[in-house]
């Protein structure tokens, strides 16, 4: 191994520290004859679980603020402090117990795919007409990723941590639309949902119970 792919390969070691978290990992996938169940946990870093559990502490910073320099109450002190901060603190909050708690969960029955999030609150349920899902596929192999572009994705996932909820392990079409599905799972869990959720495409009587 020369310099330069001993040196890719320190940073590459190095920003597995990025990747560092709470170990939820768990995957689910019941397929019956005209239906199928599937979820899976959310991943989390703790450099993630620090920042939203700390973005928290701004449901109190007016309270706070107020007592420590007893400023006086005014139009700015109450925008900031009980409007702005009180925001972004249930926006970390939302954030952080999906990080701690979450998981996504895939219902096909009837000719119908769900995609719902549970754990969190303000989420929102989507439906799809398993008809009109194409090009169902796994988003990255891992195996193929060279190790300079494994470097980038270990530093870049807390930014998807704090900014969203669904990775997107596995990704599909629809309507001329992508969509992401579950968070992490291994090539062979990849290639097992892809595969349950195709064969009840390629089923004529899909649509039925």
């Amino acid at each position: 191994m020369n310099i330069k792919d001993k040196l890719i390969n320190f940073q590459y070691q190095y920003s597995r520290i990025f990747t560092f978290g709470l170990n939820r990992k768990k995957f689910v996938c019941l397929p019956k004859s005209n239906s199928l169940f599937a979820s899976n946990n959310s991943r989390n870093t703790f450099i993630a679980l620090g920042f939203t559990l700390f973005s928290c502490g701004l449901f109190f910073s007016g309270i706070i603020e107020g007592f420590i320099n007893g400023n006086e109450i005014s139009t700015e002190f109450i925008l900031v402090f009980f409007v702005v901060h009180p925001i972004a603190a249930t926006i970390g909050l939302r954030q952080f117990l999906w990080l701690i708690n979450g998981r996504q969960e895939l219902r096909i029955e009837k000719g119908k795919m769900t995609l719902s999030k549970k754990g969190t609150f303000l989420t929102k349920t989507q439906s799809f007409e398993l008809k009109h899902v194409e090009n169902i596929r796994n988003e990255t192999q891992e195996n193929s990723l060279s190790t300079y572009d494994k470097t980038l994705r270990n530093i870049a996932l807390n930014r998807k941590l704090l900014f969203g909820h669904i990775m997107g392990e596995i990704i599909f079409k629809y309507k001329g639309k992508k969509v992401k599905l579950f968070n992490e799972l291994t090539e062979n869990q990849k290639a097992e949902l892809i595969t349950e959720i195709n064969n009840l495409k390629e089923k004529p009587t899909h649509n039925t119970v």
